[in-house]
């Protein structure tokens, strides 16, 4: 424990600021400026357009081409961009086709000059094969823009190489938007025709194995690096669309060190967390809203599993991936066009206990019947954590209620109550602050025994005062883990009543 305050009151080294900001996926510090990125067509500057030295040598390639926020808010990306001619779209579009597939070209071209070259050859045999009079500017266009297009992240690859950029949202090919947090803003970026926007979504969804059809109008899924994505078919986005959802995990390392240095919670809550996993014994339910760091928070806390267990998550969409030696990961899957082929959550997490794990990892609890299969793995002596949506830590187990209330509807209310009470340990509820952006962690508290109808509930620790210097209240100075805490150096009747960071005293953050 004391090693953990050490590290962090110490402070992070200049070079880790930009990951420690990453963390959580929050947004930067508005102090930055920098320019934004048109569609590619060619753009004139005047000498007041120019960095300063100083500027030109402290601005990263990633910061300069993202949009930052300003107090003006930005132009749509339509008065930014001029649209091909139908000439060369015919072009880029034949073009694209002579180049050949994304994953082919990428394993023939490895600099960018080789790409330029190539893409520059494949328009010429397009412009002498059609005969079409085009000028220099739009062979020009034709060659950036499918240079954008076909290698890595195409038009939003300067998005995705910002690390403040946690979300991108694309309307339709003129309407790109990022999120930094939960702030929503306007960028510059664009594609030149709806054609080349729908290809571009083809592409990725190709790399996954998947397509976007009226059929298979919705397709979620996630690439290797933890990136998700989200498309929606056209035919169901009424005049906009296709729609594209792209949600960019900052995770520099998962660690409670870096809980702490970003200020997500004071070294006493994250020491507690930490020892409840390590214990073994304790079934901890992840709350909050979307986008507050749950899923963060359960790779952080993972790092705590011992090395002997045996760790099986299961997930609609894979994104925990822990670095254990002993983990494994289950996927649903969704019916085909024909309606076979369905592999649900809660088949899986039954299928979890004939794997004789350590712990069952549960991503996201949706469903009455995932909700239902995990709590009953819980009972049976199989340690495990999920996440769930709710708006505090006491609504947590109404949710339970709820779902468990819908998969069981023979069942009287008491048995349910009595199953979750059997079931969970601990609930912790997350937040993201308003005026900062930062995820905090607001609620912590103990589920006990059922009792006359009711779930016993000890409240450990809640967020009292939010803002620059953020303020928690110790709660309970006991727990229902009071000899696993005292394993590890933890004695909360030893706290001060309020914590915060500041300076170690005695082994605990000073209150205040």
């Amino acid at each position: 424990m004391q090693a953990l305050e050490s590290k962090v009151m110490s402070g992070p080294k200049k070079d880790t600021k930009d990951d420690l900001l990453g963390l959580f996926s929050t947004r930067a510090s508005h102090g930055r400026t920098s320019g934004t990125e048109g569609s590619g067509a060619a753009r004139s500057s005047s000498p007041s357009d120019k960095p300063t030295t100083d500027q030109a040598k402290t601005a990263s390639p990633a910061e300069s081409a993202a949009p930052q926020p300003t107090q003006q808010p930005a132009k749509p990306a339509a008065t930014k961009t001029q649209e091909m001619s139908a000439a060369a779209s015919t072009v880029m579009r034949e073009a694209r086709r002579e180049l050949g597939s994304d994953l082919t070209l990428q394993q023939q071209m490895t600099t960018v000059a080789a790409t330029e070259q190539v893409i520059a050859q494949a328009v010429d045999r397009v412009i002498r094969k059609r005969g079409e009079a085009l000028d220099d500017i739009e062979r020009v266009n034709i060659i950036i823009h499918l240079q954008k297009d076909l290698v890595g992240w195409g038009v939003l690859q300067p998005l995705m190489d910002n690390r403040d950029v946690t979300d991108i949202h694309v309307y339709d090919y003129k309407t790109v938007v990022l999120q930094r947090g939960k702030i929503s803003e306007t960028t510059g970026l664009s594609w030149p025709n709806q054609q080349a926007y729908v290809t571009f979504i083809d592409r990725l969804l190709l790399r996954l194995g998947k397509s976007l059809t009226t059929q298979q109008h919705t397709v979620d899924a996630s690439f290797p690096n933890g990136v998700r994505l989200c498309a929606v078919h056209e035919s169901v986005c009424g005049q906009r669309g296709p729609l594209l959802c792209i949600r960019i995990p900052r995770i520099s390392e998962a660690s409670l060190e870096n809980i702490v240095a970003y200020q997500v919670a004071p070294p006493l809550i994250v020491n507690y967390l930490a020892s409840l996993v390590r214990c073994g014994i304790a079934t901890m339910m992840v709350a909050g809203e979307t986008g507050t760091g749950k899923t963060t928070l359960i790779k952080c806390l993972a790092t705590q599993f011992g090395s002997s267990e045996s760790i099986v998550a299961v997930e609609d969409t894979p994104e925990l991936n822990f670095q254990h030696p002993y983990f494994r990961s289950l996927v649903s899957r969704p019916a085909n066009s024909e309606g076979a082929g369905e592999v649900t959550l809660q088949e899986h997490i039954k299928t979890t206990l004939r794997m004789t794990p350590t712990r069952v990892i549960l991503g996201e609890m949706r469903t009455p019947f995932a909700a239902e299969a995990f709590l009953e793995s819980a009972q049976t002596g199989h340690v495990g954590m999920s996440t769930i949506h709710a708006r505090n830590a006491r609504e947590t187990l109404v949710r339970l209620e709820s779902l468990l209330g819908r998969a069981q509807k023979s069942v009287a209310i008491d048995i349910i109550r009595q199953q979750i009470a059997l079931a969970v340990d601990c609930v912790v509820w997350l937040i993201r602050e308003k005026s900062t952006g930062r995820p905090r962690i607001a609620e912590v508290i103990e589920v006990g025994h059922f009792v006359e109808g009711t779930i016993q509930v000890r409240p450990m620790f809640s967020l009292i005062k939010q803002g620059a210097k953020p303020l928690w209240r110790v709660e309970s100075w006991s727990s229902n883990f009071d000899e696993q805490l005292k394993a590890d150096g933890i004695f909360l009747g030893d706290s001060p009543p309020e914590i915060t960071f500041g300076p170690i005293v005695g082994g605990m953050t000073k209150g205040g």
